[in-house]
């Protein structure tokens, strides 16, 4: 009786071993490896803006301002404010943009432990460059951690450029945007909102460059397809302004809201010429 009662003793021990190991890790395969995130949640788009050549511009609407009686002062403030972000933004990003598109054209493979790699070359300002970003599901797969390591062939190696997490139905996204190889330091703070419902989103920059100035400084673009105006920017700067900006696309009519600039609360409306005109 007593052999009886130590094997089945045994037997229940292995059962309770064997129920409390973890299932093995099996490899997804390829086929598992994480959507890309949306360019938009990475890339703020500056249509509208991006070819207006403010500095060219002045001097041509001042001469027309002197011939007639149009103005287009309103639409050259919300311009020459968004063309500052504009150019800081892209004289930084290159690099990184083009590595961000340029893994749509790849395939990420799957390395072990839940991470896939997508490897890729990819020119940029006439040189080339190697790129590895890393994808690896987290917090019960509910969320990708992204990673983006660039190596200059040639030149810098293995420099860790951005990084983010990203939700699994991309509608929310967070990066970090370093400054450049030679100066490493966090540069840029990205927030993404996708609402699937409304098909509208919202990017925002903001600067976060220790001890800078302008650090929390920010420019935010949203979209509105439902809305009167369905583009707008805000534009911030520390203890200084709100800029507020919103405008039609295609139409290119829209209105500016800055109380420090015009000295109220009031919108200021151009016309799809871009000419001032009194707000409806």
């Amino acid at each position: 009786m007593k052999k009886l009662s130590f094997f089945f003793s045994l037997l229940m021990a292995l059962l309770i071993f064997q129920s409390c190991e973890k299932d093995p890790v099996t490899d997804p395969g390829s086929d598992a490896a994480p959507q890309l995130p949306p360019e938009q949640s990475f890339i703020m788009p500056f249509d509208g803006f991006e070819d207006a050549d403010t500095t060219g511009l002045l001097g041509k609407l001042d001469a027309q301002e002197k011939s007639g009686p149009h103005t287009y002062g309103n639409w050259f403030h919300a311009a020459s404010n968004v063309v500052v972000w504009n150019t800081l933004v892209g004289l930084s990003t290159g690099i990184p943009v083009a590595s961000f598109r340029e893994a749509f054209n790849h395939q990420g493979e799957y390395a072990g432990e839940g991470v896939f790699i997508w490897a890729y070359q990819f020119p940029a300002g006439g040189k080339i460059y190697k790129a590895s970003l890393s994808g690896q599901f987290i917090n019960n797969n509910q969320q990708i951690k992204w990673e983006m390591y660039i190596s200059q062939v040639g030149g810098f190696q293995d420099v860790l450029w951005y990084s983010g997490i990203v939700s699994e139905d991309l509608t929310k996204a967070t990066w970090t945007l370093n400054h450049n190889p030679a100066d490493p330091e966090p540069f840029i703070s990205i927030a993404y909102d996708y609402d699937k419902n409304a098909d509208a989103f919202s990017i925002r920059y903001t600067n976060i460059i220790p001890g800078n100035p302008d650090n929390g400084a920010y420019i935010e673009y949203q979209t509105n397809p439902g809305g009167d105006f369905n583009r707008a920017y805000e534009v911030f700067l520390p203890n200084q302004k709100l800029l507020e900006i919103e405008w039609n696309r295609p139409g290119n009519d829209g209105r500016v809201k800055d109380p420090i600039r015009f000295g109220d609360q009031d919108w200021h409306c151009w016309n799809s010429q871009l000419m001032d005109v009194v707000c409806p």
